[in-house]
């Protein structure tokens, strides 16, 4: 009985016949935090979705349905259904979408033959992917020597990052997380095989997935101690990463003739092509400096150079504290982010920084401290969502 008197309310106990499935007491544990937080969250952003297409938008008479479409179904989301349901045109119209990586939206093409809708199965990809995410996460700091309460705090840094969102909307950053991390458990259970199968999925969803190789090597050595002679062999199983992206490059060679089409559409719709990492801070630093406050030096200069200092800091906090696989990854990630002009999605990007949250389920170990960062973060998230909703793709 609760103090009211009313019956306590108490979960059906299913622990029994998934530990007879083999799911450990563990895994269990790691799983329902992580659905039960994905749920949590999802539930708060359809909350904010409501009100802001009423309060912010201002619309008048269509239904939620319609509010949850236009406040979630935003920038990118368009093209990711185009090519869920038409492919990569060849020509005329959109032919420029061939720079969304394929894994996605064919995924949910698939999920929409038995759904119906694209909008819903790729909510729903989402969703799932997010908890895969979430478990592979505490999996990965449990292994790594971390105690319950590390593993879980590093799961609430992850779900509640400032743009975690976009693991709730339409777009690839679920997957590619449940993806990478999934790889990176794998390899450190020494599963090479899986953790290749999975690095391969990842670079078939982001180019940022090749990044996986360099790590997953450094992951090896590590696991031999540095000594090359005891390295395992079965690691040669790595070799498989690459094979998502020379899928997607295939794709560009049968429907552009060039394997690196891409590449042009990339410059010619967004601007953007290669630059060495400090060309892009200058820049940055420069509209900072000599333009006055506006839309564009907030939300792509700004935004930028906060990104790059609060996930540098977190990286060098990390240097000792984490694996160097994980450094690896880290590091690679933050300097291919930056190798792009004109990039207006540094906070999107650096959500994928995963080596973050490990370092952040460190650092959290203050009580008052963990609950000021989350606090402060659940509130940027809301505030970054509305944007997202109604301005700007962040």
């Amino acid at each position: 009985m609760t103090a009211l008197g009313l019956p306590a309310f108490r979960l059906p106990d299913i622990s029994g016949p998934l530990t007879r499935l083999g799911i450990s007491p563990d895994d269990q544990r790691w799983l329902f935090r992580a659905a039960l937080l994905a749920l949590g969250v999802r539930i708060a952003i359809l909350l904010i979705a409501y009100f802001t297409y009423y309060l912010v938008i201002g619309r008048e008479g269509p239904g939620p349905d319609a509010a949850f479409h236009e406040t979630l179904f935003r920038w990118d989301t368009a093209n990711y259904e185009r090519i869920a349901e038409s492919g990569y045109p060849t020509s005329g119209e959109y032919q420029e979408i061939i720079v969304f990586f394929p894994l996605f939206p064919f995924t949910v093409k698939v999920i929409s033959w038995v759904i119906g809708s694209f909008f819903v199965s790729a909510l729903l990809l989402s969703a799932v992917a997010s908890v895969a995410a979430g478990y592979f996460l505490q999996a990965m700091v449990r292994l790594d020597g971390g105690d319950e309460g590390e593993a879980s705090r590093s799961l609430w840094y992850f779900f509640l990052f400032p743009t975690a969102y976009f693991l709730a909307v339409p777009y690839t950053e679920a997957l590619f997380m449940a993806l990478l991390l999934g790889s990176f458990y794998f390899a450190r259970r020494q599963n090479w095989f899986l953790a290749g199968i999975l690095g391969a999925f990842c670079t078939a969803t982001r180019m940022q997935g090749i990044l996986l190789l360099p790590a997953l090597v450094v992951e090896a050595a590590h696991q031999a101690n540095w000594d090359w002679r005891k390295l395992n062999l079965k690691a040669a199983w790595i070799a498989l990463v690459p094979y998502g992206l020379g899928i997607y490059l295939l794709l560009n060679y049968q429907i552009h003739g060039d394997a690196f089409a891409f590449v042009d559409f990339q410059d010619a719709f967004w601007h953007h092509h290669q630059v060495y990492p400090w060309e892009t801070l200058d820049g940055a630093i420069g509209w900072v400096t000599d333009t006055p406050p506006g839309f564009n030096r907030v939300g792509i200069h700004e935004f930028l150079l906060v990104g790059t200092l609060v996930a540098s800091c977190l990286l060098i906090l990390g240097t000792l504290a984490i694996r160097p696989s994980y450094l690896v990854f880290g590091r690679l990630s933050l300097w291919f982010f930056l190798s792009v002009t004109f990039q207006i999605s540094m906070l999107r990007y650096i959500m994928t920084i995963f080596p973050m949250y490990i370092v952040l389920g460190k650092l959290g170990r203050n009580a008052e401290a963990h609950q000021a960062m989350i606090t402060v973060s659940a509130l940027l998230m809301g505030a970054l969502f509305v944007v997202y909703a109604t301005r700007w793709g962040f």
